[in-house]
């Protein structure tokens, strides 16, 4: 293979890498009963005792048989056991639906998955008397969504989603320090860890103009946030906080020899070199009418 050969295979694999983008991930958190555990596992136990009992005296304990009044004992077992472990599973389980945090924000699943990225987030706010975070904003769409997370029932969800807030999004977080104190902490073995794709740029609108990407390279996204903006809008700041100073200072190196990345500011000079013909034009009639004048 030659040395040519070698570059262009280098970097064919270099543009993969950069295509493919930095890995990102979410947490999936069930909810959790908010029942005391210990009255759980006492009915839960409760439960199997009396099925267990009733199971082998209905089979096995021949004494009920004889004895007609007692005769129906074992039927009676079977059914208080069976009642108990209803009400264990009833306890034991919670109506909220599975929540997920991570680098694309907050998801909850209802059926299909929606999710609010961290560049729609405009208000997380916390409920004293219900125990419940309270997050506002927008979701993929734009649609405006408010939902309500119970710290009872999605405890390691709430230490997660105010970790990530407060490490993303600081300024839409108004808890005061005390409240957050007392908030669960984030388990870093809490929930399960999801490996997803890199982010779909194309097709999504810049922060800044709303102009459509058409094309990846185009593109500049907030590690933060992943507010997306256009290469030649990225301002120095974006709104979430984060620098972007060196994403202003990228050049696209995956841009083809056949894209005319400079389309716009070609336009621009023909404007401008239009603009200088005119003025050069009017010069020259200012220089030709004293000569005029003489003649």
């Amino acid at each position: 293979m030659t040395d040519d050969a070698e570059t262009k295979s280098e970097k064919k694999d270099s543009k993969k890498k950069k295509t493919r983008g930095p890995r990102r991930w979410e947490r999936r958190f069930i909810a959790q009963s908010s029942n005391n555990p210990w009255l759980v596992r006492v009915l839960g136990a409760a439960g199997a005792t009396t099925l267990g009992a009733g199971t082998w005296a209905y089979v096995y304990g021949h004494a009920f048989e004889a004895d007609e009044k007692l005769k129906p004992i074992p039927s009676y077992l079977i059914a208080a056991g069976a009642v108990l472990t209803g009400a264990t599973i009833w306890l034991g389980t919670s109506s909220e639906t599975p929540l997920r945090v991570g680098d694309p924000g907050i998801s909850m699943e209802k059926g299909e998955v929606r999710r609010m990225p961290w560049w729609g987030v405009s208000q997380i706010t916390w409920e004293s008397g219900n125990l419940v975070l309270v997050v506002s904003g927008k979701d993929e769409s734009g649609a405006s969504w408010t939902f309500k997370v119970p710290v009872n029932a999605h405890a390691e969800a709430v230490g997660w989603l105010v970790k990530e807030a407060l490490a993303r999004v600081p300024k839409v977080v108004d808890i005061r320090d005390s409240v957050l104190d007392k908030l669960p902490g984030a388990n870093p073995h809490a929930g399960m860890k999801i490996d997803l794709e890199p982010l779909q740029v194309v097709g999504k609108k810049d922060a800044i103009t709303g102009k459509t990407i058409s094309y990846e390279p185009d593109a500049r996204v907030c590690t933060r946030c992943e507010r997306v903006y256009f290469k030649r809008t990225v301002p120095k700041k974006c709104k979430c906080g984060a620098s972007l100073l060196d994403l202003r200072a990228q050049v696209s190196e995956d841009t083809p020899a056949d894209y005319d990345d400079d389309e716009d500011e070609d336009e621009d000079d023909q404007l401008e070199d239009e603009t200088d013909d005119d003025g050069d034009e009017s010069d020259d009639d200012e220089v030709e009418e004293p000569e005029e004048r003489r003649k």
